[in-house]
């Protein structure tokens, strides 16, 4: 059962003492934190220290800190070797979901993305009630934000708990939470979370229509860093992604497009990303980010994680040679592919990602959540014809070093070979970013490449956890 254990009949909310975006402290439970609802709601401050606090929660380790990015997603979609039982991820990667460590991180994935949509919902509730305290631009802004915040995080915990639309649209999934009350919310099926994650995003793109990211005007620094909020074209691109997960291609192609045609992504440059300086490489390719986190604890996760450190503990995330060569086809392509070249570091005689390194103050605590490559790739997918679907494909692929020479040809393409260039991509593209699995999930794939237990499609769906199944009443 969704629990909102922070909000009591009074609707008691937990104040942070944060003025700005970055993600370095969550709403703490203790009473010296608690401030009452209305106290909180009845100054600008309250409803700006709300919304920092959900993004500051999006960055922990539980959810996209790790967990939802290069963590328990890449563990999923194999992204990774285990030489031997041990780390974090280890019994995910196998797909055993029942083992206690597998399941104490579904659960903590399942507890704080909800405690979060909770927060979001008192944000706006709060926004409701205390109309008048924000200016008109400022009250758009949190609420559109808002709005598309609670979509995105149901969206993903449906991509996780639920089945996919194309083996089960009309499967009961998740509860979608749209209020703060103490009764059971049902469990929604997958093409109704769907649509009412749409529907969100339709109100939010409705209020963020003069959002600064558009107009370039914003009157304060907090509502102008919009690169750390969930924006009017994050909302658009979020769109996309939802209506190719749903198989519109119609829609999908035109929310892309306008991100796309909007042209505040430009590619990355070639001396950004092929400079010798390792400091001053861009591992995120910056300006094609749509929405990031600006995540302070990026550095020590990565130390965990992605960087050979005292405080790896058994954890570091291991690609062999085999898989990264298998990844980008090494035999084909090892000499082009930037992602390839620059992105990973050896490690004995395997490799380790380095893309979210922190090794340079300006790419530093940034992790990107939505970028412009998606977009071409959706557009790609949901093109009418094949020469459209290729110009998108090679758009890509040569903002990744491929000279045009290596462009792959309209000749002899099928729908199947289309497809197939399409997912190589995604494999490649968002290493580090956990989409790997959920494409293969959306497009039903029988087998996860580099797979070393026996697959099921079951393994696309986690469980719930136990005591949302118990005091839920999921059974």
């Amino acid at each position: 059962m969704v629990r909102i254990q922070e909000i009591k009949n009074l609707l008691s909310i937990l104040c942070i003492a944060m003025l700005s975006v970055s993600c370095e402290k969550w709403l703490d439970v203790s009473p010296k934190t608690e401030v009452k609802y209305d106290d909180l709601f009845s100054y600008k401050n309250g409803f700006k220290d709300q919304l920092t606090g959900i993004y500051t929660t999006l960055c922990s380790e539980e959810l996209y800190g790790a967990h939802l990015s290069f963590g328990m997603m890449d563990a999923l979609g194999q992204q990774y070797t285990w030489q031997q039982a041990q780390g974090l991820y280890y019994y995910l990667h196998r797909f055993e979901y029942n083992e206690s460590s597998s399941e104490e991180i579904i659960a903590g994935v399942w507890n704080k993305m909800y405690n979060t949509i909770a927060n979001v919902n008192i944000l706006l509730q709060g926004i409701e009630e205390h109309r008048g305290v924000l200016t008109e631009e400022e009250e758009k802004i949190y609420e559109g934000e808002a709005y598309a915040l609670r979509a995105f995080m149901h969206f993903d915990l449906l991509r996780l708990f639920g089945k996919s639309f194309v083996s089960g649209a009309q499967e009961k999934a998740i509860p979608y939470v749209k209020k703060i009350s103490k009764e059971v919310t049902p469990l929604s099926t997958v093409a109704e979370v769907i649509e009412k994650a749409l529907q969100d995003l339709e109100k939010a793109a409705l209020l963020l229509e003069q959002d600064p990211t558009k107009t370039g005007a914003a009157t304060t620094a907090f509502i102008g860093t919009r690169e750390f909020h969930l924006n009017y074209y994050a909302v658009r691109a979020l769109m996309a992604r939802i209506c190719m997960y749903k198989n519109d291609k119609v829609n999908a192609l035109k929310y892309a497009q306008e991100v796309i045609n909007s042209k505040k992504y430009p590619w990355v440059s070639s001396s950004s990303v092929t400079t010798s300086d390792r400091n001053s490489r861009d591992g995120i390719f910056m300006s094609e980010c749509i929405w990031m986190l600006n995540n302070s604890k990026l550095g020590s996760l990565v130390d965990v994680y992605l960087k050979e450190s005292k405080d790896n503990n058994g954890n570091l995330l291991i690609t062999s040679t085999e898989v990264r060569n298998e990844i980008f086809e090494s035999n084909l392509y090892g000499g082009s592919d930037w992602r390839y070249i620059y992105y990973f570091e050896p490690y004995n005689t395997n490799f380790i990602s380095s893309k979210l390194w922190q090794v340079s103050s300006i790419y530093n605590k940034k992790q990107p959540l939505l970028r412009i490559s998606e977009m071409y790739l959706i557009a790609a997918e949901c093109a009418t014809n094949t020469k459209d679907a290729l110009v998108y494909i090679n758009t890509l692929r040569q903002h990744r070093g491929f000279p045009k020479g290596e462009d792959i040809q309209e000749e002899g393409m099928t729908v199947k070979k289309l497809q197939a260039f399409i997912g190589k991509e995604y494999r490649k593209e968002f290493i580090g970013e956990g989409q790997w699995f959920f494409y293969c999930k959306r497009t039903d794939q029988e087998m996860l490449p580099s797979v070393t237990v026996p697959f099921s499609k079951g393994f696309y769906v986690l469980p719930l956890p136990d005591q949302e199944v118990e005091y839920g009443n999921r059974n």
